[in-house]
């Protein structure tokens, strides 16, 4: 691999690499907070072709009406696995998200509600934007730029990045639709498949995918088998009919025994609805969020192509909400009418922005020889296709990048096989600083000795290097798994993915671990 940048030698502080995002999204503005609160020092750049933060969590607000506010995409976030991302709690305090606490329902094929438990997009932690969802993304970047160097973080909307060029000298260049310069970074971050998935090349007429372009001159088997699972991954459409209702006909939407209705697969398949969202606003009046199933959404796709016929399609989709709802608002209005209440109505239209799991394989997330890593939802793993996935791919996305940085600056640097880099140390992040651990035998030779455990004999240590501090452990003489104490610290695996790691004072205080797969395994096979 080519050398990194001067500000990322050996010996600066960890993270002084310059990285460029692709996508303002959920994931990439998770990144940017995870690498800054692990201490990535380097410049940040986010590239955004939307208006502002959020992705599918964005909130369309409107120029000319400054009450007018759609959370279109997401209208919350829920957290089914355990435990919750790191980055959710500040963001709780600092009050940027809120619980959610809204109705919801579920409706099923035969036209009745269920809890919305059954709902897979309804049911663990429920969280909003407090002011709008597009305060997740926000907020997130305020925890990036409170942590970094003034300036170190800047977010350009509104550019479409066309081109992706690698650098001679390692790193990339990224270009506009003309080929103008954009800006350089020594890695390249991908948090969404845009730019590297074949459906980019049907819904933009581009004749070659970007990031599969580029990578033709890299010859990195790394980066060709990431690029590869993604081609398989699958990319669902959706239509979203966005409704402005008036404040003397709002009330009657706001009285429906649900803010927030997802429909199970029968529904959809009998509706071609996937679910209808209530908005108040400040002023009185109500949004109404209607998301067409996939099927749907792929039939006008096929029918139209990417540009659809906007009349048509919003006409047909305000039909069916008005076929959903009717057990509660009355008969559907005469063809032609609409619904009553209307002031505005509004298209919202997504070629391929919904992946299908299974994604693209965790272990496949960073390409060092290339620079380049991927993050978002369509990551494997839980919460794939859904808000959570793209914040646990950008936490943990940003563990593997600050411990390989953190190995360079240890002087380890990238390309050791597996054997040397497990005698160097392995990376880990424990309480969201990376960790590299450093085991060693010593001096003592002597299989025989009782309490000889998994490679190691009672003279081993370990050596710990984490925020600043530089740990040396001698091994216990327990029998069982290897684990290392000098009285005050201890470090035990007996998980080798998530190590004990203890500092006894007056009380025991534990530090939450991970290892991080782009280190190699110990030699051990543990």
């Amino acid at each position: 691999m080519a050398a990194l940048s001067p500000d990322s030698a050996p010996g600066r502080p960890p993270g002084g690499a310059s990285l460029a995002v692709i996508g303002a999204g959920v994931a990439g503005c998770a990144l940017a907070a995870g690498l800054r609160r692990g201490n990535w020092l380097g410049p940040i750049t986010l590239w955004e072709a939307g208006r502002g933060p959020g992705g599918r969590a964005a909130t369309r607000r409107s120029r000319r009406d400054g009450n007018l506010h759609i959370d279109h995409g997401a209208p919350l976030l829920n957290l089914v696995g355990d435990p919750v991302p790191e980055l959710v709690a500040p963001l709780l305090e600092e009050g940027w998200l809120v619980p959610w606490r809204e109705p919801a329902a579920v409706l099923l094929g035969n036209g009745c509600l269920g809890p919305a438990q059954d709902d897979p997009l309804l049911r663990g932690v429920l969280l909003r934007g407090r002011q709008g969802m597009d305060d997740l993304c926000r907020g997130l970047l305020a925890l990036a730029e409170a942590q970094g160097p003034p300036g170190a973080l800047s977010t350009h909307h509104g550019t479409l990045v066309r081109h992706l060029e690698p650098r001679r000298q390692g790193g990339w260049r990224l270009r506009d639709d003309s080929g103008e310069l954009l800006g350089e970074a020594d890695w390249l971050v991908l948090s969404g498949t845009l730019l590297a998935h074949p459906r980019a090349q049907e819904l933009f007429g581009w004749p070659e995918v970007p990031l599969r372009q580029a990578a033709a001159s890299l010859a990195d088997p790394a980066l060709d088998r990431a690029l590869e699972a993604i081609g398989t991954i699958a990319l669902e459409a959706r239509g979203n009919l966005l409704l402005t209702i008036a404040a003397a006909a709002a009330p009657h939407w706001l009285a429906l025994p649900f803010r927030l209705l997802g429909c199970d697969d029968e529904a959809q398949r009998r509706w071609g609805v996937r679910r209808v969202a209530i908005q108040p606003l400040a002023d009185g009046r109500c949004t109404v969020v209607t998301h067409s199933s996939a099927a749907l959404a792929q039939d006008w796709f096929d029918r139209y192509g990417p540009a659809w016929h906007e009349a048509d399609v919003m006409t047909q989709l305000e039909g069916t909400l008005a076929t959903v709802l009717a057990p509660w608002l009355g008969d559907p209005p005469t063809p032609g009418e609409g619904l009553p209440g209307v002031q505005e109505r509004r298209l919202m239209r997504w070629g391929a922005a919904f992946p299908v799991p299974p994604g693209l394989p965790a272990a496949a997330m960073v390409c060092p020889d290339s620079r380049v890593a991927f993050c978002g939802d369509a990551i494997d793993g839980p919460g794939c296709g859904r808000i959570e996935g793209a914040l646990r791919s950008a936490q943990d996305l940003a563990g593997r990048l600050l411990a390989l940085l953190l190995l360079v600056c240890l002087g380890l640097g990238f390309g050791l096989p597996g054997p040397a880099l497990a005698a160097a140390g392995l990376a880990y992040v424990c309480d969201g600083d990376p960790l590299v651990a450093t085991a060693d035998n010593g001096p003592v030779d002597a299989p025989g000795i009782p309490n000889t455990a998994e490679g190691t004999v009672p003279g081993a240590t370990v050596v710990l290097e984490w925020r600043g501090l530089q740990l040396q452990l001698p091994r216990t003489n327990n029998a069982g798994p290897p684990s290392y104490t000098d009285g005050l610290w201890w470090w035990s695996l007996e998980d080798p993915q998530h190590p004990r790691f203890l500092r006894r004072r007056a009380a025991v205080e534990s530090f939450s671990c991970r290892a991080v797969p782009a280190a190699a395994s110990p030699v051990d096979g543990r």
